[in-house]
């Protein structure tokens, strides 16, 4: 008897566990969804760029820290922090410092 299930298992007829009663049988497979029909998608809508400096400087009022207009520190920067100033020696008159990513000054 065990070489005619070991034979059939070789075979490939059953699984190992089938023979020892423990098999679980394959979960079903659901069948196959059809794709909904595609719509045209909605462009998502442009975020706004943030508006640039009205002057060439913004100063962070909790660092002293003067940037250019475009340095990338200026838009991290909360909007309640900016102070902006028309020229980079205004800035140092008001006690802050230069940036040294942009070096404004």
């Amino acid at each position: 008897m065990k070489a005619l299930l070991l034979s059939v298992l070789l075979a490939g007829a059953i699984t190992p566990g089938f023979a020892q009663g423990t098999a679980k049988p394959a979960p079903a497979t659901p069948p196959a969804k059809a794709a909904p029909a595609t719509t045209p998608a909605k462009a998502a809508p442009a975020k706004a760029a943030p508006a640039p400096a009205a002057t060439g400087f913004v100063g962070n009022k909790d660092s002293k820290i003067c940037h250019k207009a475009d340095c990338k520190s200026v838009a991290k920067m909360k909007e309640a922090n900016k102070a902006s100033f028309a020229s980079a020696a205004d800035a140092q008159k008001a006690g802050y410092k230069a940036c040294k990513s942009c070096k404004p000054f």
